[in-house]
């Protein structure tokens, strides 16, 4: 232990000859040489520390100077960490923060036309849709004016920068600026205008063209909605990360341009002239509006949410109040076509064809009939309700349904009055009623009206036939009736009567159409069913014999009989065809 102490304060001893300061003067308090070292270390760290913060903010100022005084629009990442070098030293004390403000503040102008550039740099989709596209498109085609992962990865990186500098309104401007124009030109696109329809147009424009913007905005809501906006809202969301409020007001002014654009559009139908050919289309807008109102109100917050929402409301009030007074206009007009021209040969009538494809339509949009009607529907009468729980009387639409089939039935019967032959009046109702039961049957109609309405309504086809039967072959089975007695008419008289009865028939009713090629055999059968059993009685029956005259009585009769019962059925096959025969 001795040695080693000497050794010691030997080497301690040639030290001290390059650095006295290694020997103290006098021996240190207890922990005072502890102290003293750190206070000397902490005192270099800030030296150093100050020193490497100017070297930066230098190096940060020479870029920041530099770039603003070159257009180009390379090392913008060099620029970018030398605005937050700025921005750093901004926020420390001294006359540094003073410095490092101004180049702050000098970076602004350049981080706006960075973020202006990238902006609009958009890469819409642009989409050519055909008629038969806009009705059938089921998923909304990507057609946003979205940025490119690139652009929106350096349009987030320049406005935090400017958020950080509390340059949010300049930023705010920019944002709405150039996106405003972007979505504006994706819409326009969309809705096949470049530039939005005046109330005043949309009042004065003819049906054909109307029809096509009407048809083109119900698909364009759609995707205006749930691609456009949607995508626009994302974005906005990943730009205004760091200033939420500021982002929801960004949007609300980008998106409020468009959106009103399309109301504007829907309020001008509903406040033009109402027409039977505008509602279908009428009614596709209202269920397009209505289809998306929770997803664009669910867009935006606070006032604009409320904004949004009331004018949905309001325009999706008027078409609603548009598509019910169509209806029952329309219904008027069925109740009062006034035409007094029977249809030739009892075929269908133009109404009733009109009026049944138009019902069909609307049965296509019977659940948005159902929204529309479900204050306004009445309870139809009591003669026609159903007896069951289902069909008519269970939704609004197909109490609608019910009564304007209801109106168009009676016309049919006021129709029906027009002809003088009773036999073409059964015709022409059986044929009508027939065609209606059987749209019915075949569309979406048949769950709106339900079963026992059609069950119903096929009875009264069937008392049709029968009252044709009545009215047109009960003469003329009359005649070959066996009457008995002293007083009853000659064989030859009977055969004479018969012929000319059915010639007549003949004549006429070849005129005459079923249009149904089931119901014309149908009712060939129903006739056939009666004549020919008739007229083979009548055939088979035997003569009256008196005296000598009996052969010529037989011959007599004979000669008066001019049809086999083949022929007759061959006859029967011109019968209902709408093409005038004369017997030969």
């Amino acid at each position: 232990m001795a040695v080693s102490k000497n050794a010691a304060d030997d080497m301690m001893r040639v030290l001290s000859i390059y650095d006295a300061r290694l020997l103290p003067t006098s021996p240190p308090a207890e922990g005072q040489a502890t102290g003293e070292a750190y206070g000397c270390d902490e005192r270099d760290e800030g030296e150093q520390e100050q020193k490497e913060e100017e070297e930066a903010f230098a190096a940060a100022e020479d870029v920041i100077r530099r770039c603003n005084s070159s257009s180009s629009s390379s090392g913008m990442i060099d620029y970018l960490y030398a605005v937050d070098d700025a921005l750093t030293a901004a926020a420390l004390q001294g006359g540094l923060a003073s410095r490092a403000a101004e180049a702050v503040q000098a970076a602004m102008p350049r981080l706006e036309e960075e973020a202006r550039a990238l902006l609009c740099s958009s890469s819409a989709r642009r989409l050519s849709l055909s008629s038969d596209d806009l009705d059938d498109a089921a998923t909304p085609p990507d057609a946003s004016p979205r940025l490119s992962p690139r652009a929106a990865a350096s349009v987030r990186g320049v406005a935090d920068r400017m958020l950080r500098a509390g340059y949010g309104p300049e930023l705010a401007q920019v944002y709405v600026t150039a996106r405003r124009d972007a979505l504006a030109e994706a819409v326009a696109h969309q809705l096949g205008a470049a530039e939005p329809v005046a109330i005043e147009e949309v009042l004065r424009m003819e049906w054909l063209v109307l029809d096509q913007k009407m048809r083109r905005w119900n698909h364009a809501i759609r995707v205006v909605v749930r691609t456009l906006l949607a995508g626009e809202r994302r974005l906005c969301d990943e730009v205004f990360a760091s200033d939420e409020e500021l982002g929801h007001e960004c949007f609300a002014d980008v998106s409020r341009g468009c959106v009103l654009q399309l109301l504007g559009f829907a309020d001008a139908v509903a406040m033009s002239a109402r027409a039977t050919e505008k509602l279908y289309r009428t009614l596709g807008m209202y269920e397009a509006l209505a289809d998306v109102a929770p997803e664009l109100e669910a867009l935006f917050t606070g006032d604009a949410r409320e904004l949004f929402g009331a004018e949905v409301s309001a325009v999706a009030a008027r078409l609603g109040s548009t598509v019910r007074r169509t209806i029952e206009e329309f219904g008027s007009a069925i109740q009062g076509e006034s035409s007094r021209r029977p249809v030739q040969g009892g075929e269908i009538h133009p109404m009733n064809r009109y009026v049944i494809n138009y019902c069909g339509l609307l049965a296509d949009c019977r659940s948005t009939l159902d929204m529309i009607l479900v204050d306004t529907a009445d309870a139809v009468d009591g003669d026609e309700a159903p007896s069951g729980g289902g069909g008519a009387t269970s939704t609004p639409s197909g109490r609608c349904m019910l009564e304007l089939l209801t109106g168009l039935l009676r016309k049919m019967d006021e129709k029906s009055c027009l002809y003088d032959d009773a036999g073409l009046k059964h015709i022409f109702l059986m044929n009508n009623l027939y065609y209606i039961v059987q749209k019915v049957m075949d569309s979406p109609l048949r769950e709106l009206l339900g079963d026992d309405w059609i069950r119903r309504h096929r009875g009264q086809i069937r008392q049709y036939e029968t009252g044709y039967l009545r009215a047109s072959w009960i003469t003329v089975l009359s005649f070959l009736r066996d009457d008995g007695g002293s007083a009853a008419p000659t064989v030859k008289d009977k055969a004479r009567s018969f012929n000319a009865a059915f010639e007549e028939l003949y004549r006429n009713q070849t005129a005459w159409k079923v249009i149904d090629p089931q119901l014309r055999e149908e009712l060939r059968i129903a006739v056939s069913e009666r004549l020919i059993p008739a007229y083979r009685s009548f055939l088979s029956r035997p003569r009256p014999q008196t005296g000598s005259s009996s052969g010529g009585s037989r011959h007599s009769a004979s000669k008066h009989v001019k049809y086999t019962l083949e022929d007759l059925e061959d006859y029967m096959l011109d019968f209902f065809e709408g093409v005038q025969k004369l017997v030969k």
